[in-house]
């Protein structure tokens, strides 16, 4: 048996192979159809860049990570990259036709593209005239419809490899269960040797942490990201709004972090990139597809701050922590609130029955070619709803005509409806139970890698010694116990504003009363800082808005366009403080019932405009008596005293 690690030396500079790499270089140079399921961090990429250096014929390598191809191709070692190109949608038609006539030649061996240039027959027909021997999918748990990263264009893999003359097939994924991994060889329709390492990462610590809301969130992370010391740090938030508020406030306390997310312009996103590369920031606040594709060894941290979306999404992204196999932290921040949400998310994007029927007919009627925009899709990408009909063989999609989609209907095909409704059906029972598997995972009291082996079908003997469960972390640092409200609130915050070296906002007033983390640098540093903190946010909230009703603060607009509160002490103070609710008054609560249903048939919008039920139910308890008192309820703006105050106030008086 030939012996591979001289070239291994010779090319990577590494004197032995990682657990599983020999085995899949071996396979992929034999031309043996090759499943490799190793986690992230274990050197995937280095296994088919090197077969491929081994191999006599071109090796295809089928990537969705368009935007990182070229620094991908730039981070290989030298020999490898002078002979490795890509094509993707970025490139001028000539630069592309130059890259592939190299290929064609023999001066490149090693050609990335994009799975969805496949529907490209002119591109296709060219490498079939290349000859190519070994096609490497990446991601290729994307060819699943019932996994997590569902891709369409996946789909067209299988055809792709019959037009190319079934060249030899390796499959890449750090996310595959045993039942995913039975998928995939279906839907690729080949027999694949499996390769599988271990999923379990010794070096990477499964921290899991109950937080009660937001606030619990940041101030945790501001402390862990303290203790990072050497290295970095990446934080995956679920919303680019949340990357760009978290990375704001961890900046305010001197922690070098970035934001990265989808939004950005490409150029912002590339220096983000190189900066958090290059160790000049500390790092980066990002949605989830940050990451793939960067090879960056020293991550110290791995923050998850909301839940994720499956347990195979968690261990890919905590894999990107401790690539150089020194121990590294992985935290996930997990509440009851988040929790719900993610479940809400994980059915919301679910198309319904009627968007599936639609898009059918449409496809039907326009008759071979379809402008996908054209398709009544309504929120969700047509591209998938297209690929979902395919995956339920009531369609065939083949290669595409410029931007329209050739699809065809299959004579004699299954009824669509019920076929539809089946595939809805499984589709909603697949993406609850991948909720409910990471819910369960943060929720549980049994060792974290011993659940996340047991997922990937091995078995792990815990305890592990590198988890919360195994090995409880010392506590955080026990919050002092909140200091009682002042009795005269409004006093207190006139005062407080009073004080201020610089003015802020309501959003930051409320953030330094309340002692928040996310206050600005300036407000932590305020003696007021915390005054509240026994309050709710909600309730100083509408303190700070009684008191602008009442004339004791006034916004003022700066110069650079802030506005700004200043306080007026010879104003009156209204009385502030949680004010005691009796129980609903039933027949008050009545009236205003009346009242809302009347007024809104007046103004011609629906009751829940007008205030919402909780806001009624608070003044039947609470019953005010003027409009400063009205300004503490929760729902009730200026704007809304404004237009409904005096028929409130008449409505409560009492007699």
């Amino acid at each position: 048996m030939t012996d591979l690690r001289p070239r291994l030396q010779e090319l990577f500079g590494f004197a032995d192979f990682r657990t599983g790499q020999e085995e899949v270089v071996r396979a992929a140079v034999d031309g043996r159809d090759t499943l490799a399921l190793m986690p992230t961090g274990s050197g995937k990429s280095l296994t088919y860049q090197l077969a491929a250096m081994l191999r006599p014929e071109p090796t295809l390598v089928l990537s969705p990570l368009i935007a990182l191809m070229k620094d991908q191709v730039d981070s290989l070692p030298a020999e490898i990259a002078a002979t490795t190109t890509f094509v993707n949608s970025s490139l001028e038609a000539e630069e592309t036709a130059s890259r592939l006539r190299n290929v064609t030649e023999g001066r490149t061996r090693i050609l990335y593209a994009a799975p969805e240039r496949l529907r490209n027959a002119s591109f296709v027909n060219t490498l079939r005239t290349i000859g190519v021997g070994l096609v490497v999918i990446d991601e290729v748990h994307c060819v699943s419809m019932w996994g997590h990263d569902f891709r369409p264009d996946y789909l067209f893999i299988r055809r792709a490899l019959e037009e190319l003359g079934n060249p030899s097939v390796l499959g890449m994924t750090a996310t595959a269960t045993p039942a995913a991994a039975t998928e995939i060889a279906e839907a690729l329709g080949r027999e694949m040797e499996v390769v599988r390492t271990s999923v379990v990462r010794a070096n990477l610590r499964y921290d899991v942490e109950a937080v009660g809301g937001n606030e619990d969130r940041l101030r945790i992370l501001v402390e862990r990201l303290r203790t990072v010391g050497d290295g970095s740090a990446i934080v995956y938030a679920r919303s680019r709004d949340s990357c760009e508020r978290v990375a704001r406030t961890l900046r305010g306390h001197g922690l070098a972090m970035e934001h990265y997310h989808a939004g950005l312009e490409a150029v912002e996103r590339s220096r983000v990139q190189e900066d958090f590369i290059a160790g000049r920031i500390r790092g980066v606040v990002a949605t989830t597809a940050f990451g793939m594709g960067i090879d960056k060894a020293d991550v110290r941290l791995v923050c998850l701050f909301n839940y994720p979306d499956s347990l195979e999404s968690y261990v890919q992204m905590v894999g990107r922590g401790g690539r150089d196999g020194k121990p590294s932290a992985t935290l996930l921040l997990a509440s009851p609130s988040d929790a719900t949400a993610v479940r809400r998310f994980a059915v919301g994007d679910i198309p319904g029955p009627d968007d599936l029927r639609n898009v059918y007919r449409a496809v039907r009627d326009y008759g071979g070619r379809v402008d996908p925009t054209q398709l009544p899709t309504g929120n969700h990408d047509p591209r998938v709803l297209v690929g979902m009909l395919e995956q339920a063989g009531i369609v065939r999609r083949g290669y595409d005509a410029g931007r329209l989609m050739q699809i065809e209907l299959p004579e004699g095909g299954p009824d669509a409806g019920a076929v539809v409704d089946d595939l809805l059906e499984r589709y909603t029972r697949e993406a609850n139970a991948r909720v409910e598997r990471i819910v369960s995972f943060a929720e549980g009291s049994r060792c974290r890698h011993a659940q996340v082996a047991e997922h990937f079908g091995e078995t792990f003997a815990p305890p592990c010694g590198a988890c919360d469960v195994c090995d409880p972390p010392d506590a955080h640092t026990a919050r002092r116990a909140s200091a009682p409200l002042p009795t005269d609130v409004a006093g207190a915050i006139v005062a407080a504003v009073t004080r201020l070296t610089w003015p802020l906002g309501r959003r930051s007033l409320v953030a330094m009363l309340r002692g928040s983390v996310s206050a600005p640098k300036s407000a932590r540093a305020a003696s007021a800082f915390g005054l509240l903190e026994a309050a709710s946010d909600a309730e100083v909230k509408r303190w700070i808005t009684a008191l602008v009703a009442a004339g004791a603060l006034v916004e003022v607009e700066t110069e650079d366009g802030y506005r700004v509160l200043h306080a007026v002490l010879s104003a009156t103070l209204p009385s502030l403080g949680p004010k005691a609710s009796g129980p609903v008054d039933d027949v008050t609560a009545g009236r205003l019932r009346t009242w809302r249903r009347e007024r809104s048939q007046a103004d011609g919008v629906p009751a829940y405009v007008i205030f919402p039920d909780a806001t009624l139910r608070e003044l039947a308890a609470t019953r005010p008596a003027t409009a400063h008192e009205l300004a503490a309820v929760k729902g009730f703006g200026p704007a809304r005293i404004e237009r409904y105050g005096d028929d409130i106030l008449s409505l409560l008086a009492p007699g």
